[in-house]
């Protein structure tokens, strides 16, 4: 069994912005916070987290993967404000994603191809996001972010899937899949 997720990849202007923004958060309001970072070279937009599946589920799920037209997907984001997911009292923090209807589309065309497998579908509402960080510790201190003035634009350049693996404390991902956008 593996844990699989699909996401978009970000361009590398737009991963530098995230980058960048992590910078001011370390250096700033969360310099003494007790918090493992996302590594610089695996910010995604998650779309779908699938979960625990057989190798031949993965195999059928990457061919469905094919018959997605992704002609039409716009590949602008818009990073609206840094919070935490996927709600107040969560230990990750990260920037949210407006939930333009493109990606609600492309949310929902994963998610019959899952339920096609024999997955259930999600209970809660789709909330784009990119995860910044981890808090180790449960009860961590209240902290208050700015929303961005303008939403922060970005640009991704293909849909994903990864398996995750947790091991000796750190999250590693291995790609499996990649659709060009």
């Amino acid at each position: 069994m593996a844990r699989i997720f699909l996401a978009l990849t970000l361009e590398k202007d737009f991963n530098d912005q995230i980058i960048e923004i992590k910078k001011d958060l370390k250096s700033n309001l969360l310099k003494d916070a007790n918090i493992s970072w996302q590594k610089n070279d695996q910010h995604h937009l998650t779309v779908y987290f699938v979960g625990d599946m057989e190798p031949e589920q993965i195999i059928q799920m990457n061919d469905d993967l094919n018959q997605i037209n992704l002609t039409g997907f716009s590949r602008t984001i818009d990073l609206t404000e840094i919070s935490f997911f996927p709600n107040e009292n969560s230990q990750v923090l990260s920037a949210l994603v407006k939930p333009d209807p493109h990606l609600k589309a492309l949310h929902e065309e994963v998610e019959k191809i899952v339920v096609n497998i024999g997955f259930g579908t999600e209970l809660r509402a789709y909330k784009p996001h990119i995860t910044l960080a981890r808090f180790k510790e449960k009860d961590r201190p209240h902290y208050e972010f700015e929303q961005f003035d303008e939403p922060l634009k970005g640009k991704v350049k293909q849909l994903d899937v990864f398996e995750s693996e947790f091991e000796k404390g750190k999250t590693e991902y291995t790609l499996l899949k990649s659709l060009e956008i």
